[in-house]
C-alpha cells in the first residue's frame, strides 16, 4: 500500500477503479463467453432436437408402414387378395401414403446436422426401404392370386423373407441414429452444464475478488486520504486558533502531501510575521517612550527659552529705563551747561551736579553693559536651546520614519519643532547682533561720559574755559542724546525680538503637547499590536 502513497489522488483513485472496472469487465467477458457457450450448445441442441424429430417420424413412418402391412394382409384373408390390394383398398392407400410420408422424410431430414457416422448409416435407409417396398410389390402380386399358399408365402416375406430384413435393417439404423443423436443430446446437456459451471464460477470469482478488491482498495484508499484529511483539518483547526507552532510534516508526494506543506509552509511565514509584529511593536513602544522623553526635553527646553526670553524682556526694560534716565541726564546736563552760560557763579555748583550724574550715568552705562552681556549669555542658551531643539526634532523625524506608516503624523509634528528651533535659532543670532551693537553703543557712551567727567573736572579747575568747555559740552551732550536714541531703539528691537522668541517657545510647548499625543497614541497602537499579536502561539 505504500505504492497508493506516492501517486497522487486522482492516479490513486483512478488506479482503484481500473483494477475494479478490470475485474467486473473479466466477469462480464466470462459471461459473455458463457452466453455465448449457451447459446451455441442451444442451436446446436436444437438442431440435434430437429433431427431427432426427423428421426422419430421417420421411425413412425417405418412403425405404420409395417401395420399398414399387416393390415393389408389381414383384408387379404378376409375380403380376398384382390380386393385387400385394390387401388381404393383403405390399407392399402393408407400403405401407400405412408410410403409417400416416409420417403418424404428421408427426402427432408436435416442432415447436416449429423456426425459423419450418422450421414454413412442415414445414407442406409433408403436402399433398405426401396428394397423394402420392392418386395412388397412382390407381396401385392402374391396376394392378388388369392391363394392360400400365395398368402403363406406373403407372410413369410413379410415375417422372415427379405421384407422383413429390409424392415429390421430399417429399425436397427434408425434406433442407432436415435440412440446417437440422445448420446450427443446428452453430451450437450453436459457441456452445457459444465459451461454453466464454469462460467458460473469465473463469473462468482470475479466478482467475488472484484468485491474483495474494491473493499481492499477502499480501505487502503480511505486511509491514505483520511489521515492526511484528518491530519490537515486539525492543523487548519489549531492554526485558526492562533497556534503557529503546528507542523504536520506529511512526508508525501501526492496533493494531500503538497497541501500540508504548503500548511506547514503557510505556519512558518505566519509566524514569522507575527514575530516581527512582536518586535515591532516592542520598538514601536519604544520610540514612543523615547518620543515621550524627547518630548519632555523639549518642553523643558521650550519652559526654558520663555523663562529666559521673561529674563531678556525684564533686562530689556531696565535697559529702556535706563536709557530713559541718561536722556534725563542728558537734559539736564543740557540745562546746566545752559546755566553755565548766563551764570558762572553756578558753574562750580553746575560742574560738581554733573559729576555726580556722570557718575551716576557712568554706572548706568556699566549696568546696561553687564545687561548687554547677560543678554548676550541668553542669547547663547538660547541659541544652544535651539540647536538642541533641532537635534531633538531630527531624532524624533528619524523615529517616525523608523515607526513607518503610524510615525507619519508625528513626522509632520516634528518637521514643525524643527523649523521653529530654525526659525529660533534665526531669532537669537538677530538678538545676539542687536546686543552687539547695544554694547558697542554703551562701550561709546561711558566714553562721553568719561569725557564729561574730565570736562567738568576742567571746568572747576578752570573757570575762564567755561565758553569753550560749554560748546564742547553741548556737542557732547548732543552725541550723547543720540546715543541714548540708539540705545533705546535698540532696546526696543531687543523686546521685540524677546517678544518673537516667546511665542517661538510657545509654538514649541505646543508643538511638544502634539509631539506627546503623537507619543501617547503610538503607545495605545503599540499596545493594541502587542494584544493582537499576543493571540498568536510561537
Amino acid at each position: 500500500m505504500s505504492y497508493l502513497k506516492g501517486l497522487g489522488v486522482g492516479k490513486r483513485l483512478g488506479l482503484s477503479f481500473f483494477l475494479v472496472a478490470l475485474l467486473i469487465a473479466l466477469a462480464v467477458g466470462v459471461g459473455q463467453w458463457g452466453l455465448g457457450r449457451q447459446a451455441d450448445i442451444s442451436a446446436r441442441t436444437a438442431h440435434l432436437e430437429q433431427l431427432e424429430d426427423d428421426i422419430q417420424t421417420f421411425a413412425y413412418h417405418v412403425a405404420d408402414a409395417t401395420s399398414w402391412q399387416g393390415l393389408v394382409v389381414a383384408d387379404a384373408g378376409a375380403y380376398g387378395g384382390a380386393a385387400a390390394v385394390a387401388p381404393d383398398s383403405y390399407n392399402r392407400t393408407g400403405l401407400m401414403d405412408t410410403k409417400k410420408a416416409l420417403f418424404a422424410t428421408l427426402d427432408g431430414t436435416h442432415t447436416q446436422y449429423m456426425t459423419a457416422a450418422e450421414r454413412q448409416k442415414f445414407d442406409q435407409l433408403r436402399p433398405a426401404w426401396e428394397d423394402f417396398f420392392t418386395w412388397d410389390d412382390k407381396i401385392v402380386e402374391l396376394l392378388r392370386e388369392d391363394t392360400r399358399q400365395a398368402r403363406v408365402e406373403a407372410m413369410d416375406n413379410i415375417n422372415e423373407g427379405p421384407a422383413a430384413d429390409a424392415w429390421a435393417l430399417g429399425v436397427k439404423i434408425s434406433t442407432e441414429l436415435k440412440d446417437s443423436i440422445a448420446g450427443r443430446l446428452a453430451a450437450l446437456e453436459k457441456e452445457a452444464a459444465q459451461v454453466e459451471q464454469t462460467s458460473s464460477r469465473v463469473l462468482y470469482g470475479a466478482l467475488a475478488g472484484a468485491l474483495a478488491l474494491a473493499a481492499v482498495l477502499s480501505v487502503a484508499v480511505t486511509r491514505s486520504l483520511v489521515h492526511p484529511l484528518s491530519a490537515v483539518v486539525t492543523g487548519l483547526g489549531r492554526l485558526a486558533r492562533g497556534d503557529l507552532t503546528v507542523r504536520l510534516g506529511l512526508q508525501r508526494r501526492d496533493e494531500l502531501g503538497r497541501l500540508g506543506d504548503a500548511l506547514d509552509a503557510t505556519a512558518v511565514s505566519l509566524r514569522t510575521t507575527v514575530t516581527a509584529l512582536v518586535d515591532h511593536s516592542d520598538t514601536l513602544a519604544a520610540s514612543s517612550v523615547h518620543l515621550s522623553q524627547v518630548s519632555e526635553q523639549i518642553a523643558v527646553s521650550a519652559e526654558e527659552v520663555g523663562a529666559q526670553s521673561a529674563v531678556v524682556a525684564a533686562a530689556a526694560e531696565d535697559v529702556s529705563r535706563n536709557v530713559e534716565v541718561v536722556a534725563a541726564g542728558g537734559e539736564e546736563m543740557g540745562s546746566a551747561i545752559r546755566e553755565i552760560s548766563h551764570s558762572t557763579s553756578e558753574a562750580a555748583g553746575v560742574a560738581i551736579e554733573a559729576v555726580t550724574v556722570a557718575e551716576t550715568t557712568n554706572a548706568i552705562m556699566t549696568q546696561l553693559e553687564n545687561s548687554s552681556a547677560e543678554i548676550g549669555d541668553v542669547v547663547k542658551t538660547i541659541t544652544a536651546i535651539a540647536g538642541q531643539t533641532n537635534l531633538l526634532a531630527l531624532n524624533a523625524t528619524i523615529e517616525a520614519a523608523r515607526a513607518g506608516e503610524a510615525g507619519k503624523g508625528f513626522a509632520v509634528v516634528a518637521g514643525e519643532v524643527k523649523d521653529l528651533a530654525q526659525e529660533t535659532a534665526k531669532a537669537t543670532e538677530d538678538i545676539a547682533q542687536r546686543v552687539k551693537a547695544i554694547q558697542a553703543d554703551t562701550t561709546s557712551a561711558m566714553e562721553a561720559i568719561s569725557r564729561i567727567s574730565e570736562i567738568t573736572g576742567r571746568i572747576n579747575d578752570h573757570q575762564a574755559a567755561i565758553a569753550a568747555a560749554v560748546e564742547e559740552q553741548t556737542a557732547t551732550t548732543g552725541e550723547m542724546n543720540r546715543n541714548v536714541a540708539d540705545a533705546a531703539s535698540s532696546s526696543t528691537e531687543i523686546a521685540a525680538n524677546i517678544a518673537g522668541v516667546a511665542q517661538a517657545a510657545a509654538v514649541t510647548t505646543e508643538g511638544v503637547e502634539q509631539s506627546r499625543r503623537a507619543a501617547a497614541e503610538l503607545a495605545d497602537m503599540s499596545t493594541s499590536l502587542r494584544e493582537l499579536v499576543n493571540r498568536f502561539t510561537v
